[in-house]
C-alpha cells in the first residue's frame, strides 16, 4: 500500500515538472492601430494557431436579439468578392481551418495553418479578407437566417437547452445575459442584412480585438503577420462595458411541462466575474461538489446513495459581468421532487459544513496532476491563452496557477461558498412532463 502510494506521488511530482518546463512565455504588445496582441513561440510542430476575440457577443446585441451570431456566422460566407466555395478552397489546398463562434460576452475567429512559409500566406491573406473585407451577400444572408432560424425551433425539441434558456431569463430578468445567444424566432426574423454590417462596423475594430497567435514562428514574423492583418480594419472604439448584473431579491422554483420520460433540472444564480478574487476557493471547492464526475458530493449523494440520476453536475461559468453557478441533473418524472430536495440538501449542507481536509488534498492532486494536459498542444496552449486574455488575468496567471492552487485552504472554500452562494435567492427550473411544485 505505502509503495503505491509513492508510486503515484511520484507521477504527480512529474506531471508537475513537466508543467513547470513547458509553461509558455506569453510576450504581448500593442498594434498600431489599438489591437491587443499575445504571442507565444512553440518548437515542435510546424502549425500556426490565431484567435482574434471581439468583445461582440449577443450582450451587444441591444433590440436585435441574434444579430452578433448571425454576423460572425456570415464573416467567411463571402469576403473581397469571393464566395464561400472560393474561400474554403483556398483554406483547404493549404490544409488552413477558419471558424467563428459568439458566446453572451465575445465573438471569436479561429484559424490554423500550417507555418511553411507559402501556405501560411495564402492562408492568413483569407483570414485577412474574411476580416477587413466580408460582403454579406444577400443569398448567404437569407440561407444563415433560415438556418438559424430552424436551430431556434429545434431547441423546443431539447428539455436541457430549454431549461438553460430558462434558468438565463430567471436569473438575470431584463440584463442582456437573459436572451439567447442566437436570439428568438420573432427576433431573428426581423434582422435584416444591412443590420449585420452595421454591427460589424460597430465592433470589428482593431481598439475592440485581442488577438493571440501561437506557433512556430518568430517574434518578428507574428508582428509582420499582425500588421499585413490588420492593415485594412479600422482603429474603432472599445465597446462599452456591459452593464452590472443584479442581486436575485428570492429564490424560485419554476416548472415546464414538456412531454418526456425524465426531467431536467436546472439550479443557479449569478456569481462570478472574470478574475474574481474568490476565483481560486470556488473552482477548488466546485471540483469537490460536483466538477470531479463520479467521485464529487453531487455524484455520490444523487446518484449512488439514491439511485435518482445517472449523472449530476455544478459548475461556475464566469463571464465579463456575473456569470452563473450551475448545479443539474436529470431525473425520472415520479423522482422529481425526491431529486430537488436531495439537491438543495447537498448543496446546503456543502456551503454551511464545507470540505473535509482529505477532500481538498485529493481535489489538489486531480487539479495538478492534469495541468500539464492543458498545455500539451498548440489548440489547448491557444485556448488557455485566449481564457487568460478573455478574463484580464496578469499574463503569468500559468506560472502562479499551481501555487494559487495549493494555498486554497478549507476556510478559503468555506467563506466562499458561504459568501457567493445564497442558497435562499437560487432559482430551480425544472423541465418535464410532471404537475406541481418541487419544494
Amino acid at each position: 500500500m505505502r509503495s503505491n502510494h509513492s508510486l503515484l506521488t511520484g507521477l504527480v511530482l512529474l506531471l508537475l515538472s513537466s508543467a513547470a518546463v513547458a509553461l509558455p512565455s506569453i510576450q504581448h504588445w500593442r498594434s498600431a492601430k489599438g489591437a491587443e496582441v499575445y504571442f507565444v513561440a512553440t518548437e515542435g510542430l510546424p502549425i500556426v494557431d490565431a484567435r482574434l476575440v471581439f468583445t461582440a457577443g449577443s450582450a451587444y446585441d441591444a433590440k436585435q436579439n441574434g444579430v452578433a451570431a448571425l454576423t460572425s456566422a456570415l464573416l467567411d460566407q463571402g469576403a473581397a468578392g469571393q464566395t464561400t466555395q472560393q474561400i474554403a478552397e483556398r483554406l483547404e489546398n493549404v490544409g488552413a481551418q477558419l471558424s467563428t463562434a459568439s458566446s453572451r460576452d465575445l465573438t471569436t475567429l479561429s484559424f490554423r495553418s500550417l507555418s511553411d512559409e507559402k501556405a501560411l500566406a495564402s492562408s492568413w491573406a483569407v483570414l485577412q479578407q474574411v476580416l477587413s473585407q466580408p460582403d454579406f451577400p444577400l443569398t448567404d444572408f437569407q440561407r444563415e437566417k433560415e438556418r438559424t432560424l430552424l436551430s431556434i425551433k429545434r431547441r423546443e425539441e431539447s428539455p436541457g437547452v430549454l431549461a438553460q434558456l430558462a434558468l438565463y431569463r430567471e436569473i438575470y430578468g431584463g440584463h442582456p445575459y437573459a436572451k439567447p445567444v442566437r436570439g428568438t424566432s420573432e427576433s431573428v426574423a426581423m434582422i435584416e442584412r444591412g443590420d449585420l454590417r452595421r454591427f460589424y462596423q460597430r465592433y470589428y475594430v482593431a481598439n475592440n480585438l485581442k488577438l493571440i497567435l501561437v506557433g512556430g514562428i518568430s517574434r518578428q514574423q507574428a508582428e509582420q503577420m499582425v500588421a499585413e492583418l490588420l492593415a485594412d480594419l479600422p482603429a474603432g472604439e472599445k465597446a462599452m462595458p456591459i452593464a452590472e448584473v443584479a442581486e436575485l431579491a428570492e429564490g424560485k422554483n419554476i416548472h415546464v411541462e414538456y412531454p418526456s420520460q425524465q426531467t431536467h433540472l436546472m439550479y443557479g444564480l449569478p456569481v462570478l466575474k472574470h478574475n474574481d478574487a474568490d476565483n481560486y476557493a470556488l473552482y477548488v471547492g466546485n471540483h469537490i461538489l460536483g466538477g470531479s464526475g463520479f467521485s464529487s458530493r453531487i455524484v455520490k449523494e444523487i446518484r449512488e446513495e439514491r439511485g435518482l440520476a445517472y449523472s449530476a453536475y455544478s459548475y461556475f461559468h464566469p463571464m465579463l459581468q456575473k456569470g452563473p453557478f450551475l448545479l443539474g441533473l436529470q431525473t425520472r418524472n415520479e423522482k422529481l421532487t425526491e431529486a430537488a430536495v436531495a439537491a438543495k440538501k447537498t448543496l446546503l449542507e456543502f456551503v454551511e459544513q464545507g470540505v473535509s481536509e482529505e477532500e481538498l488534498v485529493a481535489a489538489k492532486k486531480n487539479i495538478s496532476g492534469g495541468f500539464a494536459l492543458r498545455l500539451d498542444s498548440n489548440k489547448k496552449l491557444l485556448a488557455s491563452v485566449a481564457s487568460i486574455v478573455a478574463s484580464g488575468v496578469e499574463l503569468d496567471y500559468l506560472d502562479r496557477y499551481l501555487d494559487n492552487i495549493d494555498a486554497v485552504s478549507v476556510a478559503n472554500i468555506q467563506d466562499a461558498f458561504r459568501r457567493r452562494l445564497v442558497v435562499d435567492k437560487m432559482v430551480m427550473v425544472t423541465v418535464g412532463q410532471i404537475k406541481g411544485d418541487t419544494k
